[in-house]
């Protein structure tokens, strides 16, 4: 288990539209920042997520329905993942994107853990 902190939330990073995040690490530039949200995750070289684990943000649970190709490599890397709130797609999964359910919108703020189990 792995606890990242939010640490920034872009004015245009949640779209209720949209029901995807994009998260960053803290070198993130200016421009991703406005559209990401920014966390720290200690260690996170060791970190790996696989199908069927659990994500928390705050105290609301997610369940890992797919990760992408290179998800857990740019996770370790850069801290960024694009979390998509949606069920495993048939065809064309975003490579970069970790798929979670339920299909809702986490409420996020500054400060808050997230919890990979």
């Amino acid at each position: 288990m792995k606890k990242g902190t939010i640490k920034e939330i872009g004015p245009q990073a949640i779209d209720s539209q949209e029901r995807m995040i994009i998260f960053f690490g803290e070198e993130a530039t200016d421009t991703l920042r406005e559209y990401s949200v920014i966390q720290t995750i200690p260690d996170s070289q060791a970190l790996v997520v696989k199908k069927g684990n659990q994500i928390t943000f705050g105290d609301q649970t997610y369940q890992v329905q797919y990760v992408g190709t290179v998800a857990n490599q740019i996770l370790q890397t850069i801290q960024h993942v694009t979390f998509v709130f949606d069920e495993e797609p048939a065809e064309d999964p975003l490579s970069s994107a970790i798929y979670l359910t339920p299909t809702v919108l986490p409420n996020l703020e500054v400060g808050m853990q997230v919890t990979y189990n």
